[in-house]
């Protein structure tokens, strides 16, 4: 059974180095022109893993300050380099996904407490998580109901859409100047922190990072009573990037619950980890009927001919066939347990 993902635990996160160097262009404190962020690849040659359902261990972009690679380097240049989700615990001897701690989320309550987080705090190994939103569950009205799923994001300039590729990918050259910097989609900027660990096998390196939770706004908190720290703005990015000017203390007093978030609903196929492809940041209609499973379908058909009929084996069905239930009632809590329990299994 998969472990129950507290948020935020997915993200929909497919943008190419090329796309995200230009939509996190940014324009030097000194300097009147715009500049493209810089991309390095990992320190242990893993490359990101493009998803539109994107797990914790999976590899995703991460901006951080030039800095910490480079002591000579300007404290604004910035940097993006694919790390792991999931900062690995420094004590952890093992193999580095098999700490059995859930580190995707931290919060911002407890990060200056934390044995955990406070390290790389004090360190200023602060960066911003990217994406292009990330998949909250909404808690069913009625017991035994279906978590719905929403995908989370920034608002997108007028004719462009950050879920449909189309709109945008044939005008990158024109959608990125060095005088208005970039016009097109705008990825999820999130705060978060990240940290270096050094396998005691075979000295490898592996940077990890956690995304930092707070109380949600009250335009969110419909949806979830938690969210990610939301980097709303150029100045937001570059406080939370600067460890050199912007100590931990300030930097995190900064942080607040985003209200300019807008969000649609999803297929629940994104429940499963292993669904993948671009219908699931599509939006859907929650007034349309769901279409019925086999066993839906059948449980339909007995309930309306009012007697038991004989059940036939099919491809949905055990060898044996379909177990007769006894009642109505039993046939409808089975079903329903059922449906709880595959549920809970994959949320």
């Amino acid at each position: 059974m998969l472990k129950v993902l507290k948020m935020c635990g997915r993200t929909a996160c497919t943008l190419s180095p090329d796309v995200l160097c230009k939509a996190c262009t940014y324009k030097k404190m000194k300097s009147d022109c715009y500049t493209q962020a810089e991309w390095r690849e990992s320190s242990n040659g893993k490359e990101c893993n493009p998803s539109t359902n994107f797990v914790p261990t999976f590899y995703g972009p991460v901006m951080i300050s030039k800095k910490h690679l480079d002591p000579n380097a300007d404290p604004d240049d910035r940097v993006l380099t694919p790390m792991m989700w999931g900062i690995i615990p420094r004590w952890h001897k093992g193999p580095p996904t098999q700490h059995k701690i859930s580190t995707n989320n931290c919060r911002i309550e407890r990060i200056t407490e934390s044995r955990l987080y406070k390290d790389p705090l004090n360190k200023g190994r602060r960066c911003v998580v990217l994406c292009e939103g990330f998949y909250e569950w909404k808690k069913p009205k009625s017991k035994g109901g279906i978590k719905q799923p929403y995908i989370i994001y920034f608002p997108q300039p007028e004719g462009q859409s950050m879920f449909e590729s189309e709109t945008w990918t044939d005008r990158l050259d024109e959608l990125w100047s060095k005088e208005d910097g970039w016009k097109g989609p705008k990825p999820l900027t999130m705060a978060g922190l990240f940290d270096i660990w050094k396998s005691p096998e075979d000295d490898s390196i592996i940077y990890s990072y956690s995304i930092i939770t707070m109380d949600s706004s009250s335009a969110f908190a419909w949806i979830h009573e938690r969210m990610p720290a939301i980097l709303e703005t150029e100045d937001d990015v570059r406080d939370w990037l600067d460890y050199t000017r912007v100590p931990a203390e300030q930097a995190l007093a900064k942080l607040k619950a985003s209200s300019i978030l807008t969000f649609h609903p999803v297929s629940t196929d994104v429940n499963n980890a292993k669904n993948k492809g671009n219908h699931l940041t599509k939006p859907i209609d929650l007034n349309k009927p769901k279409k019925l499973s086999g066993s839906g379908k059948f449980m339909t058909n007995w309930l309306s001919q009012g007697s038991p009929v004989k059940a036939e084996k099919s491809e949905s069905s055990p060898k044996e066939g379909v177990k007769r239930h006894s009642s109505t009632k039993d046939l409808v809590q089975g079903t329903s347990a059922k449906k709880v329990k595959e549920d809970e299994a994959t949320n």
